[in-house]
């Protein structure tokens, strides 16, 4: 299911086993370009990346529909590939594993938990990023 937000990113949600959903997965992916030249090693900011998108996700994370300990966030963007005036594919999925009642990903309840937990991940460590502005198309 797309999840739609003011932010110009692409967000997916959804679950493996809809007869029985016991996680639901988020996924945000953007194009990120540099903003300044020099940089010449991008592994150290992409590990930061990947630990400030697991700390903000435990911050925002519903105690009530969620387990906070047992989410999984695999963070991706190829920093061989980076370089300044380039775009370069990053996409973040998150599985988050649901206390019971087991929701429906569709429910009326469970979309507004999941657009809620991608706008503030968006907006805290993405749009406040110092080394890259996102975009959602490469061209």
């Amino acid at each position: 299911m797309k999840v739609e937000t003011q932010y110009q990113y692409n967000i997916v949600s959804g679950t493996v086993d809809n007869k029985n959903p016991k996680s639901v997965y988020i996924q945000i992916s953007a194009w990120g370009k540099p903003k300044s030249n020099g940089i010449e090693n991008y592994e150290p900011i992409i590990r930061n990346k990947s630990k400030r998108v697991k700390r903000k996700l435990f911050e925002v994370l519903d105690g009530e529909h969620f387990y906070s300990g047992k989410s999984i966030v695999d963070f991706n963007m190829a920093s061989s590939g980076i370089n300044y005036g380039k775009k370069s594919f990053m996409s973040v999925e998150m599985t988050l594993f649901k206390k019971e009642p087991l929701l429906p990903i569709n429910s009326e309840e469970m979309v507004p938990l999941v657009k809620d937990i991608s706008e503030k991940i968006i907006k805290d460590v993405f749009e406040k990023d110092e080394t890259f502005d996102f975009y959602k198309r490469k061209s």
